[in-house]
């Protein structure tokens, strides 16, 4: 009998939902889990290829005064004018993308190994996987954890949320959707009933 190739399983879901709860869980559970964000924090590093890639398009106008990648000027920069948001994305995407198969590679013996993307469906990278897991909550729930964890006003809250894709959208286009209303009991067991379905490919 040949062994099962493993099986890519991106993680994704609003701001509140709980990613990095199914995240902790998964990880205490065995299973590993790749970080783009980490990933991105890695390429922006001086001496990387993201570094290196964003100061030959927007010199020191991206960087801090020790000439590092300063994230707020990046943020202002992608959104200033007309076509520098595409600009990063272009030079980041295709290298997060390189560097997160080369991890893959790695763990070629897993069955089954997951990639938490928290805007996976705004970026379009839902062909990576073989899967896409929404981690989701009721909206009431998502902005009170969103005022008590980032310390912001409810309706800054809401604000914030506007600008993701909205949480019905993504659980529609979810292959699982993993509902985190209750308690961490409750998130690790319904964590637990969608691992044993997926475990069975």
């Amino acid at each position: 009998m040949s062994e099962k190739a493993m099986k890519k399983i991106g993680i994704t879901g609003v701001m509140g939902a709980g990613k990095s709860s199914v995240i902790e869980m998964l990880k205490n559970a065995g299973y590993h889990v790749l970080d783009c964000d980490r990933i991105n924090d890695e390429l922006l590093m001086k001496g990387h290829a993201g570094y290196q890639a964003l100061i030959a398009e927007f010199k020191d106008t991206i960087c801090d005064a020790q000439g590092d990648v300063d994230r707020m000027k990046m943020s202002v920069l992608m959104f200033q004018e007309a076509g520098n948001k595409e600009k990063i994305e272009a030079i980041l995407h295709p290298l997060i993308q390189a560097r997160l198969q080369q991890e893959l590679e790695q763990l070629q013996q897993e069955t089954l190994v997951f990639v938490e993307v928290p805007l996976l469906y705004e970026v379009g990278w839902e062909s990576c996987f073989d899967e896409v897991w929404v981690v989701a909550a009721d909206e009431e729930l998502l902005l009170k954890r969103l005022q008590q964890h980032r310390h912001v006003a409810k309706a800054e809250a809401k604000a914030r949320l506007r600008k993701q894709l909205p949480q019905a959208v993504k659980v529609e286009k979810a292959d699982r959707v993993l509902w985190n209303n209750g308690d961490k009991e409750e998130l690790q067991s319904n964590i637990y009933a969608i691992l044993k379905e997926a475990e069975g490919f």
